[in-house]
Parts: C-alpha cells; sequence; structure tokens
C-alpha cells in the first residue's frame, strides 16, 4: 500500500528535475542570445561611425539588445529555487551559480581592460574623465541640483559609452572609432530632455480658500489638490509656516503646495524637481508675502503686488 505514494513522489521527483533542466537549457540559450545581439550592437556601433547606418538602425540594433536583456533577466529570476526546508545541493551548479547576466560580465570586462595594457593610454584618460563626470552627477543628484529622471538617463548614458567604447577597442585594437563614442554633447540633451517644467503657479488665501493669483495653466487635477488647504488649518498662522506637501497629478505632472503665514502656493512642475526648483519657489512666495505683509495682516486682499513668475514658467 505504500508504492503508490512512493510512486507520485518519484513522479514528482522526475517532473521537477525536467522543469529545472528545461529552465537551465533556455537560461543557456538566452545568454548566448544576449551575446550574439550585444555583438550586433558592437558592429552596428562602427557602421554608424562610418557613416553606413543611420541613427534609427543604430537604435533599433540597441532595442534588439535590451529585449534579449530583459528576457534573460526574466528567465534568471525564475531560475532562482525557493528555499526548501531540507533540500539538498545539486551535483551539477545551479543557477544562482552561473553568469546572472552581460551586465556584470561586461563590468568584469571593463575593469580587466582598464587596468591592462591592451588600453590605449588616450582612452584610458577618457574612461577617467567619464568616471569624474559620474562622481559630479552623484554629488548633483544628492545635493538637489538634478531631479531622479536627470540622474537615471545620464548615468544610464555614462555606463553605456564606457561599455561600447572598452568593447570596440577589445575588437578592434587597431581602431580609434571609441572616439565617437565618448564625443560630447548628448548630456546636455539629456539634461533639458529630463528637467522638470515648471507649468503654472497660483496662490491662495488660507482664511477662505479663495485664489488670489494664477500665472499658467492650471490643470483641473491641480484645482482638486486644493483640498490639502484643510491640513493647514484655519487663517493667518504668525508661527513657522508648515512643511511643503507634494502629489501627482492624472497626468503625471508633480504638484507641491508650499504653505506661508497667509497664503499657499500651489506649482505645478511637469515631473518631479530637483531641490533647486524647490528652494527658489519657496523663497519667491516667501518674498510676496514680506513684500506684502501689511494689507495679508489687514486682510486686504485688493492691493496685493504679485510676483512677475513669467520667466520661471514655460507652456
Amino acid at each position: 500500500m505504500d508504492e503508490k505514494p512512493n510512486q507520485r513522489r518519484g513522479l514528482l521527483t522526475r517532473r521537477e528535475s525536467e522543469k529545472a533542466e528545461a529552465r537551465a537549457q533556455a537560461l543557456e540559450a538566452a545568454t548566448a542570445r544576449v551575446e550574439k545581439a550585444r555583438s550586433r550592437l558592437i558592429d552596428a556601433a562602427m557602421a554608424f561611425c562610418d557613416g553606413g547606418i543611420s541613427t534609427g538602425q543604430l537604435r533599433a540594433v540597441r532595442e534588439l539588445l535590451r529585449e534579449q536583456e530583459a528576457r534573460l533577466a526574466a528567465l534568471t529570476r525564475e531560475a532562482t529555487a525557493p528555499f526548501v526546508k531540507g533540500a539538498t545541493a545539486p551535483a551539477s551548479p545551479s543557477p544562482e551559480s552561473a553568469p546572472t547576466g552581460p551586465l556584470k560580465q561586461g563590468a568584469a570586462d571593463g575593469e580587466t581592460l582598464f587596468n591592462s595594457d591592451a588600453l590605449v593610454p588616450e582612452l584610458a584618460q577618457m574612461l577617467f574623465t567619464l568616471d569624474q563626470k559620474q562622481a559630479r552627477l552623484e554629488e548633483d543628484y544628492q545635493s538637489g541640483r538634478i531631479n531622479a529622471a536627470q540622474y537615471r538617463a545620464i548615468k544610464k548614458h555614462y555606463l553605456d559609452q564606457r561599455e561600447v567604447a572598452l568593447r570596440l577597442q577589445m575588437a578592434h585594437p587597431e581602431s580609434d572609432r571609441w572616439r565617437v563614442v565618448l564625443e560630447e554633447g548628448k548630456t546636455s540633451f539629456l539634461m533639458q530632455l529630463n528637467e522638470a517644467v515648471c507649468r503654472s503657479m497660483s496662490l491662495y488665501d488660507l482664511q477662505n480658500r479663495a485664489r488670489l493669483f494664477a500665472e499658467g495653466d492650471v490643470p483641473k487635477s491641480a484645482e482638486d489638490s486644493m483640498a490639502m488647504l484643510r491640513t493647514f488649518g484655519q487663517g493667518p498662522n504668525p508661527a513657522k509656516p508648515a512643511r511643503m506637501l507634494a502629489t501627482q497629478g492624472e497626468d503625471g505632472s508633480a504638484l507641491l503646495l508650499i504653505p506661508g503665514m497667509y497664503t499657499a502656493a500651489l506649482v505645478v512642475f511637469s515631473q518631479d524637481p530637483p531641490a533647486w526648483q524647490v528652494r527658489a519657489m519657496r523663497e519667491l512666495h516667501t518674498n510676496f508675502e514680506a513684500a506684502n505683509r501689511s494689507a495679508l495682516t489687514r486682510g486686504e486682499r485688493h492691493s496685493l503686488v504679485f510676483p512677475d513668475v513669467r520667466r520661471y514658467i514655460r507652456s
């Protein structure tokens, strides 16, 4: 009577073994496809440097590599065995001990080339300059001079530059085509592309929630967020102003609510702004209340002098 349970356990064990073997084969095939796509990207980069293909064609080859890398990452996650109490280590190498993807391998290649005699001095100097740029990028992000989107885009650009330049020099040491990869110009474009644009600024009376001033396009989602004004209490507050509040609009825009003693400023950005833009808007609001303190204290609203924010706002 004990034979049937044993047979079922044996069948389940065989099935699990077959699944593990199939995952390992799929992982190996995916790794090979990534390496092939990476090799094609290097060839395409060289062809682009020679004027043989267009920017769109180079971008298509790069997207193919990213697609293969994403599939490899998904397979690697699936191949990671769950923790099972009492499980014994397999005789063959587990997926965890296998290479997890080309990024780690590429980093190792980069370190080897950077520390070896195979790297030409001029390329080594340019890569050292690139490292300095990455260090400054980290400092700019930590100090709030750039936002998260700018940081991610530029860091990825620097990593792509390093990897493609090193692989080009390794595959064709007699060529200096890697120069095109490390040329200046794209960083400023990425900064502009991912910067937070101020869309509008409006001022509201904390006592009656009435809008006193507006410049730019104030979306409906921003108006709906004014319910947060209730958190600041009724009437003028002689104490220190409350902390700023931030939320996200339906269209992905960033809404920043800046409370003061008598009024609150609602600023709409295209995306999350860096710290320096937030400080600039808070200072602008603080200066507005300081310039109109007498009128605000007396409750006069018709004689207020509003700030000129047109230079801050872009439609």
